[in-house]
């Protein structure tokens, strides 16, 4: 099972990846294309601004920069996940909530008129995926079990 857990978080992290390379959407007004690498820009201009009042914003982009935290660590954590149960269970609360809270948006917000929707891009869903992929992988991850030094089993 780790194994397989494994092989997703890897294809979470491919996922993510493709998601910068690939075209986002192409919805700007002179029919410019955005990269999801472009994201980037975006958010480090949210942050200097210091403009938190639209929630939105906040939400979306806390749980993209935890999606792409875990996304990225979750492969090489897979030993501390094993072996903590409150580490693992922190992961996977906070992935869930990531993935609901930005998919959640970014559909809203990408889907409220049908033109919107017919210019979303490859690199749209690459990123939806790498999160759910992330959150999957999570879910597969098992408990190291120690037997009983004893050789005794207990109920």
């Amino acid at each position: 099972m780790n194994l397989i857990a494994l092989a997703v978080l890897l294809t979470a992290l491919i996922s993510l990846g493709a998601f910068h390379l690939l075209v986002l959407a192409d919805r700007r007004p002179d029919e410019d294309v955005v990269h999801g690498w472009q994201v980037w820009p975006e958010i480090w201009q949210f942050f200097t601004e210091f403009d938190f009042s639209d929630i939105r914003d906040v939400i979306a982009t806390s749980a993209f920069l935890t999606s792409v935290l875990l996304i990225v660590v979750a492969p090489f954590a897979i030993p501390l996940f094993r072996a903590s149960r409150p580490a693992w269970w922190l992961a996977a609360i906070v992935s869930g909530s990531a993935l609901i809270g930005l998919s959640g948006i970014l559909l809203l917000d990408y889907t409220q008129a049908p033109e919107d929707a017919e210019k979303l891009g490859p690199g749209f869903f690459c990123l939806i995926a790498a999160q759910f992929l992330n959150f999957l992988g999570l879910m597969f991850i098992r408990r190291e079990i120690n037997p009983d030094p004893g050789g005794n089993v207990s109920a």
